[in-house]
């Protein structure tokens, strides 16, 4: 395990932050201004919080144990890749909207090219699945 950690340490710094701030929309949700579209505005919903802990803590235990098989490191990078955009899209909106500049989108737009850089950094055959081709 500790072989893995130090092998994936971005991907599992990238899984606590998820878990942070799945907890911190938990406890506080509706900090998302309500004039934004419904789509941007549920996002920082308790749902969508345990969402967010639910990927980090599988992401977690992926890098913690390096299995890639079906496919799996694929689809959760998708789903953190995404989740990252969407939470920074929202975010910079919400201050487009409210017009003030905090620093909250920026925080996320940095996490979202740190998930980015990684994930073109990643061996191309734990994408596909362990298939070497």
């Amino acid at each position: 395990m500790k072989r893995h950690f130090w092998k994936n340490r971005q991907w599992v710094t990238i899984a606590v932050e998820e878990i942070v701030v799945g907890l911190v929309v938990m406890l506080h949700y509706q900090q998302l201004d309500i004039r934004l579209p419904p789509a941007l505005g549920l996002l920082d919903d308790a749902p969508f919080g345990l969402l967010y802990i639910t990927v980090g803590v599988v992401l977690l235990v992926n890098s913690l144990w390096d299995f890639y098989w079906y496919r799996i490191r694929l689809v959760l990078i998708a789903l953190s890749g995404g989740m990252w955009t969407a939470l920074t899209f929202s975010y910079a909106i919400n201050d487009y909207v409210t017009s003030t500049v905090t620093i909250v989108p920026f925080i996320f737009g940095i996490i979202t090219l740190n998930v980015f850089l990684s994930a073109w950094d990643e061996p191309r055959y734990k994408l596909k699945g362990g298939e070497h081709v």
